[in-house]
């Protein structure tokens, strides 16, 4: 997604303020204890990236003073030597003044003249304070793995729950943020939150109606800034996927009936998937090519030695370019006692829009009457659900 750049950006902020000469100005007033003769870096956070902009020096008193023009509301990071950094969202006209100890950067300084920056400072420390917690379990967890009287699996339940817990408060934390505080572009910040690299605050299916209130909202407010147009763009995109889903779900969803497949064997003759009705049919899609698929397929033949006398087969769809590579790749994993058929047209191949396919392996789980009752069954789970249905 457009937004995964400026999203693992969601860091801290900070920013001050002075007099302001014109209402694009912007003003910043540092005073630091522990900061004299010190160096702080300026950035600027687009929707991509974060850029540094200028270097701040410190007087021998810890303060100094910085004044920038901009034309829309923008976010900055300050950041010293340290991995310490504050984030502060700036508006034309602000006069900020900000105050702390360089030593705990991030966690001892006071904003005042951005009403913005004060709130996403309340977010952020909420979310510092849910990754020490999240640290602890881990640590807890490393710690104690070994030992020879633990009992891994009740660990590894212990801590997935504990996990589960303060995820789930910051998840209640984060909603109540946005509903309390849609109007502030801190709010943006709000939805893109991480809680690691790639596990966000808000899933984007559940919670979608919160990334939709905030874009309706802020792009309201803010029509022409970038942070607020990528949003909406996110936004649109999140609808697309979604609808998506629902027509997969309406058209290859537990239940529905398969669609028909119509498509040559080895020898040329025509199989049709329906003329398998009557049997428990596993139809997947693979490649001799694709090294999962291969990975899968001592599986497929485990569990038709196991089923097949029970009403069990397998129409298997090759999504392969040659007719020398997919005859090779039956062959080698000794899958010739079931159904295959290809048109040999790789991702070009007619049953990949209809199944939707969007990557291989792939299966679906048919019953007597060509029901769908189960999808991307993995390993053993394919004969667990075998022994399921037809014992």
């Amino acid at each position: 997604m457009k937004y995964s750049g400026f999203l693992s950006l969601a860091l801290l902020l900070l920013l001050i303020g002075s007099c302001s000469n014109s209402k694009n100005n912007f003003d910043l007033q540092l005073q630091f204890e522990n900061a004299e003769q010190k160096e702080l870096i300026l950035y600027e956070v687009n929707s991509y990236e974060m850029m540094p902009i200028d270097t701040i020096r410190m007087d021998a008193n810890g303060q100094s003073h910085y004044s920038g023009k901009i034309e829309q509301p923008r976010f900055f990071v300050l950041r010293d030597a340290s991995p310490g950094q504050i984030t502060i969202i700036v508006h034309p006209g602000d006069e900020i003044a900000i105050t702390g100890d360089l030593a705990d950067f991030k966690n001892t300084y006071k904003i005042s003249g951005s009403r913005d920056s004060e709130i996403l400072q309340k977010l952020n420390a909420k979310m510092d304070e849910t990754i020490k917690q999240l640290t602890v379990i881990t640590n807890h967890y490393q710690e104690n793995l070994s030992a020879p009287e633990t009992d891994a699996e009740a660990l590894r339940s212990e801590v997935r729950m504990e996990f589960e817990r303060i995820a789930n408060e910051q998840r209640d934390f984060t909603i109540d943020f946005i509903e309390n505080n849609t109007t502030s572009l801190a709010s943006l910040m709000a939805v893109y939150q991480q809680i690691d690299q790639g596990t966000f605050v808000l899933n984007r299916e559940e919670d979608f109606k919160y990334y939709k209130l905030v874009d309706s909202v802020l792009i309201k407010i803010y029509p022409d800034l970038d942070y607020t147009k990528n949003l909406n763009e996110n936004v649109k995109e999140m609808i697309a996927a979604i609808e998506f889903k629902n027509l997969k779900e309406t058209t290859l969803g537990i239940g529905t009936v398969a669609p028909e497949i119509e498509l040559p064997n080895p020898d040329g003759k025509v199989i049709q998937l329906s003329s398998l009705k009557g049997k428990y049919v596993l139809l997947d899609f693979w490649a001799a090519w694709c090294g999962p698929c291969r990975h899968e397929n001592p599986y497929l033949v485990d569990a038709y030695e196991k089923f097949n006398e029970k009403g069990f087969t397998i129409y298997q769809v090759s999504l392969d370019r040659t007719r020398e590579a997919w005859l090779k790749g039956i062959e080698d994993d000794k899958l010739g006692k079931w159904y295959h058929v290809s048109d040999l047209q790789f991702w070009n191949s007619s049953v990949v829009p209809v199944f939707q396919i969007e990557g291989i392996p792939a299966n679906f789980l048919l019953d007597k009457e060509g029901r769908i009752i189960a999808r991307n069954l993995r390993g053993e789970a394919l004969a667990a659900k075998l022994a399921e249905v037809l014992n």
